[in-house]
């Protein structure tokens, strides 16, 4: 027999599709001998007739196609004409004894898929304050309608979930008269901090600071220590209180600036913080209220927003913390995770960084390779490295690192080397003394060096057209590798140029000449990026191109050979060699820029060929150059200004080349996986080709020699940890493992923010904010606002005028194009897609990493755009 009520107190245990997320909470609190005044759960059963007359209407259904406000208003109008059933009506009068002498209630929302872990309908149900036990039955509608609310019917559609399984349970419990209420959290929701709890805190009754008209006192506790860590106590000039007949009022608080809870009663809310959290096993919020000097629990539920941790990256409360850094947030520039196949082959590249053995994985080791993020352990970094080393490797890529660095050695620096440290290290010592002849060798003749590693980049490029499946695929991958290794050995090949333009800021300091010598670095014909955007620039201008009316027509043609031999020929050769670059282009799951024409197509339509930062960069450059000759000659340095900008211009590109064979290598294999996902699928192993990417590399393997061996549950096995991050959309550059995430200090300077300078130059514009790539086009002048970028993002950044970016430090991908290509940029604008709005006037200030939002009155100076870089 299905129960239509259940009290508080009940010694069943009723399930949450039976009473709601909320009442199930309540329930089993007041079983654990939480402090929960008394109540009971109207059940879903109970209004299962209006919901089996709702469902059957001409009103829901248009509500469930187009949840529009008129439609949901109109849906609701039907459900308040709605009676209670005799059966609702006998249960009603039996609450109604059972609720004896009490004379007011709260009438609260129960839905079942209400405070879960993956989804919150925080404030979007009504409640009911204050009523009297004759309005029940009413109030009781009220609540059970707001199911039907266009908020939450909007919400729900736009999180996909089922309209279809509306329902609803509804609380009527004890209403207190509280003087003072609030909300608490089991972590800290600024920092993400699992050892502090954070208290909110009011006059009244928890509804004001719910509704928003008050700024509560806030409080942080240490857990561990059990001590207040921090406190505000701000004004409170306004409170809700219960009317003693009934309702509620607001009023003026009689002393609004007083602290609202004794630091007593902040540590005993803290400790029913922690006590809701150690009985679920789960970061929770709570509703907490004081009444006649007691103290009541009203509400726990699981905290949706907040940044898990993979336990493997944990330590437990007490002990000494480690740090850790995204890799692929801060180097790569995006946040999702990497497939599984994709973090595997990853992971075989960072340990190829730099030679064998420098960069170990594992918990002793200085990279965590876990379900699709891969992270620099820097604690162990810190140790086995050097402080100073640690730093500086970490630092060029995250500005906390940087900002922090005394702070983070001394609170997160691990205490004892381990095996893979001294390791490390004796790696490092052996790829040192490898290379010293090689370096050597190169200053002697760096021209030599020059068309060595051009040819070696040759003959990659040849080998990897010859991998083919011809053998089980980790061998396939340690073949390719392989000849990675060798690119990878001479990588160094860059050094003289560095070593170049050293020579050429010292020939110069003092004179005032910095702007042209960063001029001088643009451009860089060795630099195999540049050659990409060059090479999209050429086709951009095509008039073939320019005839073409979109990507639809653009992949027909090129599909049907309908264009002109000489523009099919110079898209093959721009596809074939920079078709595996893009979005993503580390992973192997990653589809090719080569296999999607319309893409390709979207971004050469995208460059403006009349105006863009390629031409002004060119005629910059070869201005700078002959004034920085010029300059040399009056010193007597002419021959050793051109010998040394020579070698720059020869040499320091190939810092790109490792990247831009990584990508290639990492393409090949694409296509190679993909060949056998197509075997796997027709033996019926697989039921896509693309599941072959959620396997490991090892399970392929197996899987190519044993038939028997089961495809599916290794896949299904692998995805279980995805997926219980796949509602974490912005991930952390920076967590500690006791979840605390330190930001940069937001820094500003009159009316500006402070960043790190990037690429120098100044510069005004109106922003364009993009949260991906071609997201919308970038207009003549405008300044290019993003979280970060890779490859796919270079055609636009030969159409910016100035960029802005959250994270990412001088290498990071949008750093080096912005300084190749002259355009001013700024990194480390905590919030900047946030803070600025698309048009925004707005200075970039790359010389001194000042970005500034200017006031429509300058606005005239908007048509000025100035550079020192362009004088």
């Amino acid at each position: 027999m299905k129960r239509l009520f259940y009290p508080f107190e009940t010694i069943e245990n009723p399930q949450q599709a039976e009473v709601g997320a909320k009442a199930k909470a309540l329930i089993e609190l007041a079983r654990a001998k939480f402090p929960v005044p008394d109540g009971l759960v109207f059940t879903v059963d109970f209004f299962r007739p209006w919901l089996q007359e709702i469902k059957a209407s001409q009103e829901w259904m248009e509500a469930k196609t187009d949840p529009t406000q008129e439609h949901c208003d109109r849906l609701k109008t039907r459900v308040e004409a709605m009676a209670y059933t005799a059966e609702q009506l006998t249960v009603l009068n039996e609450v109604l004894e059972l609720l004896g002498e009490e004379e007011l209630f709260a009438v609260r929302s129960s839905s079942p898929e209400e405070d879960q872990s993956g989804n919150s309908f925080a404030g979007m149900y009504d409640t009911v304050l204050g009523v009297k036990k004759a309005d029940l039955p009413k109030e009781i509608r009220v609540v059970f309608i707001s199911l039907l609310d266009f908020r939450v019917m909007a919400y729900k559609s736009q999180s996909e979930m089922e309209l279809e399984d509306a329902s609803m349970a509804v609380i009527v419990q004890a209403q207190l008269d509280s003087e003072i209420s609030g909300i608490g959290f089991s972590l800290n929701p600024k920092n993400n901090a699992y050892d502090e709890a954070v208290i909110n805190a009011s006059f009244g009754l928890g509804e004001a600071i719910v509704s928003g008209i008050v700024t509560p006192d806030t409080y942080v506790v240490d857990k561990l220590e059990c001590k207040i860590i921090e406190k505000n106590v701000n004004l409170k000039e306004n409170g809700i209180w219960l009317n003693a007949v009934g309702g509620v009022d607001k009023r003026q608080c009689e002393n609004p600036e007083a602290q609202c809870l004794s630091d007593e009663k902040i540590m005993a809310v803290a400790k029913m913080i922690s006590g809701c959290e150690a009985y679920y096993g789960v970061p929770v919020d709570i509703e907490w209220a004081y009444a006649k000097d007691e103290l009541y629990l009203l509400q726990a539920r699981p905290i949706t927003a907040y940044i898990p941790i993979f336990p493997e990256m944990m330590t437990k409360p007490g002990e000494r913390k480690k740090i850790y850094v995204d890799v692929l947030n801060v180097s790569q520039g995006f946040s999702e995770p990497l497939s599984v196949l994709g973090l595997d082959i990853w992971a075989k590249v960072m340990g190829m960084i730099g030679g064998q053995g420098i960069m170990p994985a594992g918990e002793g080791g200085y990279l965590l390779n876990l379900y699709g993020r891969q992270y620099f352990n820097i604690s162990n970094l810190l140790k086995g490295m050097g402080s100073r080393l640690g730093i500086v490797t970490v630092g060029n890529h995250d500005l906390v690192i940087k900002e922090q660095k005394e702070k983070i050695i001394r609170e997160y620096k691990t205490l004892h080397k381990t095996k893979e440290m001294r390791e490390a290290k004796w790696a490092m010592v052996k790829v040192a003394f490898t290379t010293l002849p090689m370096m050597i060798g190169m200053l002697i003749n760096p021209k030599k060096q020059e068309i060595l590693y051009t040819k070696l980049a040759n003959e990659f490029m040849d080998h990897m057209r010859k991998l083919k499946t011809n053998q089980p695929f980790d061998q396939v991958v340690r073949e390719g590798f392989g000849h990675l290794q060798i690119i990878m050995k001479h990588s160094v090949t860059y050094a003289p140029g560095e070593l170049a333009m050293s020579r050429v800021k010292r020939m110069f300091k003092g004179k005032e000449l910095e702007d042209e010598i960063a001029a001088l670095q643009m451009l860089v014909v060795s630099n195999p990026t540049v050659a990409m955007g060059k090479s999209q620039y050429e086709l951009a201008c095509e008039p073939e191109l320019q005839e073409t009316k979109d990507g639809e027509e653009f992949a027909e043609r090129i599909a049907s050979q309908e264009y002109s031999k000489a523009f099919l020929k110079k898209v093959e050769r721009h596809c074939s060699l920079y078709g595996d670059r893009g979005f993503k282009e580390i992973d192997i799951a990653t589809l090719r820029l080569r296999n999607q024409m319309k893409e390709l197509y979207q971004q050469l339509s995208r460059i403006r060929i009349g105006d863009n930062q390629l031409i002004r960069a060119g005629k910059r450059k070869r201005e700078a150059y002959e004034h920085l000759r010029n300059e040399a000659e009056k010193m007597g340095n002419r021959q050793k200004f051109e010998k040394n900008a020579e070698v720059y211009e020869r040499l320091f590109g190939f810092r790109e080349t490792p990247k831009y064979m990584v990508a290639v290598l990492i393409g090949r294999l694409h296509d190679l996986a993909m060949e056998i996902g197509e075997e796997f699928v027709r033996q019926g192993r697989l039921a896509s080709v693309e599941q072959i990417f959620d396997l490991h590399l090892e399970e392929i393997a197996k899987a190519q020699g044993d038939s028997e061996f089961a495809l599916t549950s290794a896949r299904e096995k692998n995805l279980v940890p995805y997926r219980r991050v796949a509602h974490v959309k912005n991930w952390p550059t920076n967590i500690d493992s006791r979840g605390k995430i330190h930001y940069p200090e937001r820094k500003t300077s009159g009316e500006g923010f402070v960043g790190e300078s990037i690429s120098r130059g100044i510069i005004r514009g109106r922003a364009k904010v993009l949260h991906a790539p071609y997201e919308k086009p970038i207009e003549s002048g405008e300044i290019l606002v993003t979280h970060a970028t890779e490859p796919a993002w270079t055609p636009i950044f030969i159409n910016a005028a100035g960029v802005v970016l959250e994270i990412g430090g001088i290498l990071q991908h949008g750093a080096i194009i912005a300084r190749e290509y002259g355009i001013p940029c700024v990194s480390g604008i905590r919030e900047a897609t946030q803070m600025i709005q698309d048009g925004d006037l707005l200075e970039v200030d790359g010389t001194n990493g000042i970005v500034r939002i200017i006031s429509e009155q300058q606005t005239k100076l908007a048509s000025t755009a100035w550079s020192p870089l362009s004088k």
